[in-house]
């Protein structure tokens, strides 16, 4: 019965300081939000990962590395159709989004650059470069003769840093001239935006209305059946004197960049938790300035016979339903969000262990928080606080 109307005298104190208490527990409730949302970020950056493996889809891709980077080499329809006899599942060809390369010459300068179109980044999925200057890019004209290329790609043409000046200069390809029409960033994480994006035009021009693939997807992820149709290639490949056959295993980079992101969002986790410890720091300062307006109500609950451990326990109270409060509005506040990403499309989620870890993280710093400002309250000098 002491207890619950302990609890009582709590609750009425926390109400009675409406306005501190709230934005105590919002501080609590952010910091808690914040950890939550980095953890099931990681489920996201998985499923992510995943999705651009094509890890669910039981496929792999083989590939080919011509001897020469700028003769066009790599799968044929007859590979593909002796592939799929060979191992009885499906294959596919596909041109990745920068594997073909060209000599590319302005002035006297040369260098060997790789080419797609802006249909060919579409099939790849990936996103349209950020333009520096010049057209954004747009489906270049067949007949404009116009090109794009990359700000790295031209610095190592020009070896020159001032790269705009070049906007509309010419570069030559195949003995004829192609005009730059726009400058954009290169990817500075990997290699799958192009150096030069052209037309399809230009494409057939460059490729003599040739058609090649390098690399082919097959749809099975047996090990047997992967090193089958290697050796196959090996002997009877279309361009098998021109260059060799390898394979990438999705699977493989899929496991280990898994890890090292889950090993990043864990860093990051651990750091954001630090949040809570910071939020803790306010519980006990909004208790610290309670403790100094209300140092006559606790020299009166002194006077009627209150021990020292009745006010410290009162205190401790109020500063882990302070914590316990903000802790479950910031899981209930992820738990919305986390619905909210999921409907728009988004794979996000928290498993039951994660949410207590939290819940229980932000209990404990709520009672190591209070302690000191319940050893002030109940150390509080009686006489002076009934003046």
């Amino acid at each position: 019965m002491k207890t619950i109307n302990l609890y009582k005298d709590v609750f009425k104190l926390l109400l009675r300081n409406k306005r501190q208490s709230i934005l105590t527990a919002i501080a609590i409730a952010i910091a808690s939000f914040v950890v939550l949302f980095v953890q099931a970020s990681s489920e996201f950056t998985n499923q992510s990962l995943s999705d651009n493996l094509h890890i669910d889809q039981n496929q792999t891709t083989l590939n080919f590395v011509g001897e020469n980077l700028i003769e066009p080499t790599g799968f044929t329809e007859d590979d593909k159709n002796s592939i799929e006899k060979l191992i009885k599942n499906k294959a596919q060809l596909v041109s990745s989004s920068y594997g073909i390369n060209v000599n590319v010459f302005l002035n006297d300068a040369k260098q060997i650059l790789s080419y797609r179109t802006l249909e060919d980044l579409k099939k790849n999925e990936v996103n349209f470069p950020e333009v520096v200057k010049g057209k954004k890019l747009g489906i270049l004209n067949d007949k404009s003769n116009e090109v794009a290329i990359s700000d790295k790609a031209l610095i190592n043409l020009t070896r020159q840093n001032n790269i705009e000046k070049f906007i509309n200069s010419n570069i030559k390809i195949k003995n004829k001239n192609y005009k730059i029409s726009t400058i954009y960033k290169a990817s500075t994480i990997n290699e799958i935006v192009p150096s030069l994006i052209v037309s399809e035009q230009t494409k057939k021009d460059i490729m003599q209305n040739k058609i090649y693939y390098d690399e082919m997807i097959i749809f099975t992820q047996n090990q047997t059946d992967i090193n089958k149709a290697l050796a196959f290639l090996d002997r009877y490949g279309t361009y098998k004197k021109k260059g060799s056959y390898t394979y990438t295993d999705n699977k493989g980079v899929y496991e280990e960049t898994k890890a090292q992101s889950e090993t990043m969002l864990n860093f990051i986790a651990m750091l954001s938790s630090i949040s809570i410890f910071v939020a803790g720091f306010g519980v006990m300062n909004a208790m610290l300035s309670s403790i100094s307006e209300r140092s006559k109500e606790i020299a009166i609950r002194r006077s009627l016979g209150a021990k020292k451990s009745d006010i410290q326990l009162s205190y401790i109270i109020e500063g882990t339903l302070l914590s316990t409060i903000g802790g479950v509005i910031g899981i209930v506040l992820s738990l919305i969000f986390i619905f909210i990403m999921n409907v728009l499309g988004f794979v996000a989620s928290l498993t039951i262990l994660q949410i207590i870890i939290t819940f229980l993280a932000t209990a404990i710093f709520g009672v190591l928080f209070s302690i000191i400002p319940a050893m002030v309250a109940a150390n509080k000098n009686i006489v002076e606080g009934l003046k």
